[in-house]
């Protein structure tokens, strides 16, 4: 499907927003397609804070559901009711954009989509952001710059969008308000109910391991079981940074996360010290952990409890894919909902 590749950079870009620290974001995910897939929602909604998915929808269950066991504390009663009732309304409204904006492209059949993402940030140093973003079949469409309170076509079909929208005044004033307000708002109150899990702090494990991959010898450092996201693993070399040869940071099932940074050495440089260095918001200090040469590698049953994260940690990522992107017709008092012009 051409939406998947933008909504794993959607994906990531939101894990990259969030892993800021002391910053925390509502992001909204939509997307509707212009026909049937089997085994895929014709419409479907997620709802993110930071990175945690808290609440979705789904053209199969035509309801909005808690994805966070701790959204259920949300004390208005009408919360789930509301919601529903908003994201029914928005189906068939998607599905006519859809059908508007492959008009524009000219296509006149097959499979095509159209997609939204929306949201704020509370950042660490009290300042907030805010952002709208429209795609159809996985490229850019058309986005809204908060601070110019201008729509921007970011592909020709949708500059008549983009005319009509910034012809109006009050739509950009209306979604201005709406991130900066009501968006920050609901933010606030998500992060209360979830704090004794959105706001923990977990330490990670740490371990070194050395191996060969052809005629190069690599040292890979793990940070695994931490909380929050953003993390520094950096390798030293006689007191020197090295760079790089490969990182790779993976959410885990139990909603932590797992990172390992690797480098290349030259083979029997043992004269030089080789140092990973871990700094977490969960750490009093920076961890430091030595690699040793004759130290022992890591043992058959860490390597297949990371092996089983990874794979699991795939698995959470295709169902982050799927329950995309949540779009509202107007705000409502009952959970944030945004504007509801529809790029078309």
């Amino acid at each position: 499907m051409g939406g998947v590749p933008l909504l794993l950079a959607l994906l990531g870009a939101l894990w990259a927003q969030s892993a800021r620290a002391g910053s925390h974001s509502f992001r909204g995910f939509y997307s509707s397609l212009s026909e049937e897939v089997p085994g895929v929602p014709r419409f479907s909604i997620v709802g993110f804070v930071d990175d945690v998915p808290i609440e979705g929808y789904s053209s199969d269950t035509r309801r909005l559901e808690p994805r966070a066991p701790w959204m259920r504390k949300i004390e208005d009663p009408q919360y789930w009711e509301r919601n529903t009732e908003n994201a029914r309304g928005t189906e068939p409204v998607m599905r006519a954009d859809v059908k508007t904006v492959m008009g524009r492209v000219n296509h006149t059949r097959g499979l095509h989509t159209v997609q939204q993402m929306y949201g704020c940030e509370l950042r660490g140093d009290g300042t907030i952001g805010g952002f709208l973003q429209y795609a159809y079949d996985g490229g850019d469409f058309l986005s809204f710059d908060k601070d110019q309170m201008r729509f921007i076509a970011t592909a020709t079909p949708a500059q008549v969008s983009a005319d009509r929208w910034n012809s109006e005044k009050s739509i950009a004033q209306r979604w201005k308000a709406s991130l900066e307000e009501e968006c920050i708002e609901w933010l606030r109150k998500y992060l209360h109910h979830g704090k004794e899990s959105l706001l923990r702090r977990v330490p990670p494990g740490t371990m070194v391991s050395r191996r060969k991959s052809g005629d190069r010898t690599l040292l890979t450092c793990y940070a695994y079981g931490f909380y929050p996201r953003e993390i520094e693993v950096k390798w030293i070399r006689s007191g020197v940074e090295m760079p790089l040869e490969w990182s790779q940071l993976l959410p885990n099932p139990d909603g932590t996360y797992q990172i390992k940074a690797t480098v290349e050495v030259q083979e029997g440089d043992e004269k030089n010290m080789y140092e990973c260095q871990v700094e977490h918001s969960s750490l009093p200090e920076i961890v430091t952990v030595v690699y040793k040469e004759k130290s022992p590698g890591p043992s058959i049953g860490l390597i297949a409890g990371v092996v089983l994260a990874v794979v699991l940690a795939v698995g959470l990522a295709a169902f982050g894919v799927w329950y995309t992107f949540f779009r509202n017709k107007r705000p409502v008092k009952h959970g944030y909902t945004p504007p509801r012009e529809g790029p078309a």
